[in-house]
């Protein structure tokens, strides 16, 4: 039986699928099609990201009702994520690739940002598979 991620009633397991496919793209991509499969992962496992969280927050009875960066500080109060502003810049270079192409784009996100973002998104799954029991009395 698959594991089943779930915080409360939020289920975040297409999440985690995504950022293993992220992490197996970013370690094989070795020409520019393949890179730009690891910058369409990335933006993939960045939407998911933040509307999780922001399904987490509502969950939790916080305040959910803005745009992403709202989203990212409360998350970043409530210790889902280390620091917000790195979420801020994921979100620019999100909006970058999304209605641009630009090969210095592309390689930065490949050579740094992507890297950076799959520690950070690790660092959210961690958070949510921590707390969620607190929030299902089945998973403790």
């Amino acid at each position: 039986m698959q594991k089943q991620y779930l915080y409360g009633k939020v289920d975040y397991n297409s999440l985690v699928k995504t950022r293993d496919t992220l992490q197996r793209i970013l370690s094989t991509a070795q020409n520019e099609a393949e890179k730009m499969g690891v910058v369409q992962a990335f933006e993939i496992c960045y939407e998911l990201s933040w509307k999780i969280m922001k399904k987490v927050l509502r969950f939790r009875g916080a305040d959910a009702s803005g745009a992403a960066r709202d989203i990212f500080r409360e998350a970043a109060k409530l210790n889902f994520l280390t620091d917000a502003e790195r979420w801020f810049t994921y979100l620019e270079k999100r909006n970058i690739t999304v209605h641009a192409y630009q090969p210095e784009v592309l390689d930065d996100l490949f050579s740094n940002t992507a890297k950076e973002f799959l520690t950070d998104l690790d660092y959210l799954l961690k958070q949510l598979e921590k707390q969620a029991p607190q929030y299902d009395s089945t998973r403790k």
